[in-house]
């Protein structure tokens, strides 16, 4: 086979978010990657505590975790990490105070609602992760822990927008959910999934030219540049998919599957 390992994108690749379906082919697709051979890892943004649902089904051989800022191999042992400065963290929810801002830490295997218990709540039942949830009211728990990413929400985003003017080892990008006002990730600009995946390439003896990385958001846009074989899902803008090489059918009409097979057939060839 030419390729030895394959990244796959959670929410809306492998995994139907709205009412937590993982297809029974997409679940066939990846054995059949592992029988013959293929190291299959997940990259995705979510924290690890909110993977439950999904490791109940399909177990990977690396995590790229949280847009590529926490990464674990298959035993859950830290690989590697970015979590955003200290000073920034507070810089955040001093923010999110004085603006009445909702505002939610990714912690690695944590996460913990600040403000605007009820906003997050609802968009945390959407993605299927309410078990994984607390609330800080004393909005102190980032004083102890690592913190990876901010989830704000906000029906204002001036003054977030200036905030990151100000702020440009920052990034934003926004979440696609439906909520009563703008959602976004806050990230160190520098990371990505891709940056997580080299850690992981590393790990393992390979390069880019061994990979192949299947997904469908803005998110995925650097793993899909960089691989060997880039695949959009069918759900993905035609902007995402401008990074792929090409693109397979939506998560809802088999799109893991008809990927997984058009790759083995070119691979056997």
């Amino acid at each position: 086979m030419k390729h030895k390992i394959i990244f796959l994108d959670m929410d809306g690749t492998l995994y139907q978010t709205e009412n937590d379906i993982i297809q029974d082919n997409a679940l066939d697709a990846i054995q059949m990657l592992k029988d013959k051979g293929y190291k299959v890892c997940a990259a995705t943004g979510r924290p690890l505590n909110q993977m439950k649902l999904i490791l109940e089904r399909v177990q990977f051989d690396d995590y790229v975790l949280i847009n590529g800022s926490y990464i674990l191999d298959k035993d859950f042992n830290e690989i590697g990490a970015y979590p955003i400065e200290k000073e920034t963290v507070e810089e955040l929810v001093q923010l999110c105070k004085d603006h009445k801002f909702g505002l939610m830490f990714h912690f690695g295997d944590a996460t913990y609602i600040y403000n605007d218990f009820y906003p997050m709540y609802y968009f945390c039942k959407y993605c299927n992760v309410l078990d994984s949830l607390f609330y800080d009211q004393t909005q102190t728990f980032h004083k102890r822990h690592r913190v990876f990413n901010a989830v704000i929400m906000t029906k204002d985003k001036t003054s977030l927008d200036a905030f990151m003017k100000e702020h440009p080892n920052l990034r934003s990008d926004l979440i696609n959910v439906k909520t009563d006002g703008f959602c976004f990730d806050i990230f160190n600009a520098d990371n990505d999934k891709s940056k997580g995946i080299d850690l992981v390439l590393n790990k393992n003896n390979m390069t880019w030219k061994d990979t192949i990385c299947i997904g469908d958001s803005t998110n995925d846009i650097g793993m899909l540049e960089k691989a060997d074989i880039g695949v959009a899902m069918g759900s993905a803008s035609d902007y995402v998919k401008s990074f792929a090489n090409w693109s397979t059918t939506s998560t809802y009409e088999n799109g893991i599957f008809n990927a997984v097979a058009k790759i083995l057939k070119e691979e056997d060839n």
